[in-house]
């Protein structure tokens, strides 16, 4: 069983989920779901349109969640990484920031086939 989590956790929160995920034996973790922040669209003329944010937007917010939760987890569990994946720099990034696979759904719409080349260059 894998676990997806949001990219707006506490640094508190990511301690107890990893604790969580050890304690229990899961799978794999999914790092991350879409981001409810608005800080990286302020002053767009969306912005104050409801729903979780995916792509681009949350990128980094996405790359600092894997980071930490790698540093927990130790590569006890595999990460997952997913958000904001549009090229093979972003994937590296996911990567260097300890996840072991990516999953690309945002970009890949917007950008077709090409990207899975793009992301698979990472590995």
């Amino acid at each position: 069983m894998l676990i997806k989590v949001a990219p707006d956790m506490s640094a508190a929160d990511i301690d107890d989920v990893a604790g969580a995920l050890l304690t229990f034996e899961m799978d794999g973790l999914i790092a991350t779901n879409t981001t409810i922040t608005r800080d990286v669209i302020a002053g767009h003329q969306l912005a104050g349109e409801a729903g979780g944010l995916s792509g681009k937007p949350v990128e980094s917010l996405s790359t600092q969640t894997i980071k930490a939760f790698n540093a927990r987890l130790q590569g006890k569990i595999p990460i997952i990484g997913v958000g904001g994946i549009h090229d093979t720099a972003s994937a590296t990034a996911k990567k260097e920031a300890g996840a072991q696979l990516v999953q690309v759904y945002s970009n890949f719409i917007y950008q077709g086939p090409r990207l899975i080349s793009d992301a698979a260059k990472a590995f």
